[in-house]
């Protein structure tokens, strides 16, 4: 199996980071542990921006060390880490009830969203066909198609150039996510706002498969979320690059945003709501809305301050 490059999934980072901040955490080092919660902080905003998950992780963290110090700290970190996977599968599990015995389904890309939601369907007993594109660049969906097959599942790979061709075979589309924005939008892999819009030519259901850890609180005030790029580099072997022309540049997208009118349902830990109902989940949650949370911004800020890091 080729795969151009591997990355975590947004889910698989929110796990690495906090166990990364765990072991950091048990130096009791006042001097390291802010340090490296402000370099893992930079270090997201750079590469992943929109992994929502992982900067709302810590936010919480970096709040709680703000408030606690160390007192309780790792608790907290184990407590985060032991409730988002309680979220993720639930989420899952609302998916997995959309899902009946003998439809066929497709999905892209390799979220582990997505993954526990086929673990699920074969759980429950259902017998699906999977249709899955092979998630250029990266070709992520090759991993996520192996392990359908692995479930026991009939399993359809597609160039994503086919997706139109083959959405008439499809009942139902399912995807995950790096972020949801205020408004419904959902950003997640390249691709998947073109998926979802010939889903919604095709008349077909689109569901999105996201934790509530996942929503862009910063959105509710404007704030846009950057969707990062690669370059050449992930679409040509190393040294390749010679053989370009000169002067030769390449933008190579790796998230895209679906509008929230693509979008029939997000299925969260709470239940299943439209995109559209995400001000009334997050008011049923913080009792208020929009909910009173401390900004990332401020919170580093704060964090630097503090610690007279620059």
């Amino acid at each position: 199996m080729e795969i151009s490059f591997r990355r975590y999934t947004g889910s698989e980072l929110v796990f690495e980071l906090i166990d990364q901040l765990v072991g950091v955490a048990k130096s009791n080092d006042p001097e390291l542990f802010p340090r490296k919660l402000i370099e893992k902080y930079e270090k997201i905003m750079y590469e992943r921006p929109a992994s929502m998950a992982a900067l709302n992780i810590l936010r919480y963290i970096a709040n709680y060390y703000l408030e606690h110090g160390f007192n309780g700290l790792i608790e907290c970190c184990l407590k985060l880490r032991s409730e988002y996977d309680s979220m993720l599968w639930k989420s899952a599990d609302v998916a997995s009830r959309r899902v009946n015995s003998g439809e066929r389904i497709l999905t892209n890309s390799n979220s582990l969203a997505i993954r526990r939601l086929l673990k699920l369907i074969r759980d429950h007993g259902k017998d699906v066909e999977v249709y899955v594109t092979e998630s250029k660049p990266g070709k992520e969906g090759l991993l996520l198609a192996e392990y359908a097959e692995s479930l026991g599942f009939k399993v359809y790979l597609m160039v994503d150039s086919a997706v139109r061709f083959f959405m008439k075979n499809v009942d139902k589309v399912f995807v995950g996510a790096e972020a949801i924005a205020s408004n419904g939008a959902v950003v997640s892999k390249i691709g998947t706002s073109l998926i979802s819009l010939i889903a919604h030519e095709a008349r077909k259901r689109v569901f999105t498969v996201a934790p509530s850890l996942k929503f862009s609180y910063e959105t509710i005030y404007g704030e846009l979320m950057k969707v990062p790029e690669g370059g050449v580099e992930l679409i040509l072997e190393p040294g390749r690059d010679e053989e370009l022309p000169e002067g030769f540049t390449a933008r190579i997208p790796l998230y895209d945003v679906t509008p929230s009118e693509y979008i029939d349902a997000i299925a969260t830990e709470h239940g299943l709501i439209a995109p559209q109902a995400i001000p009334l989940l997050l008011r049923s949650i913080y009792g208020a809305y929009p909910p009173v949370i401390p900004s990332l911004h401020e919170l580093f800020t704060k964090l630097r301050e503090k610690h007279g890091l620059r």
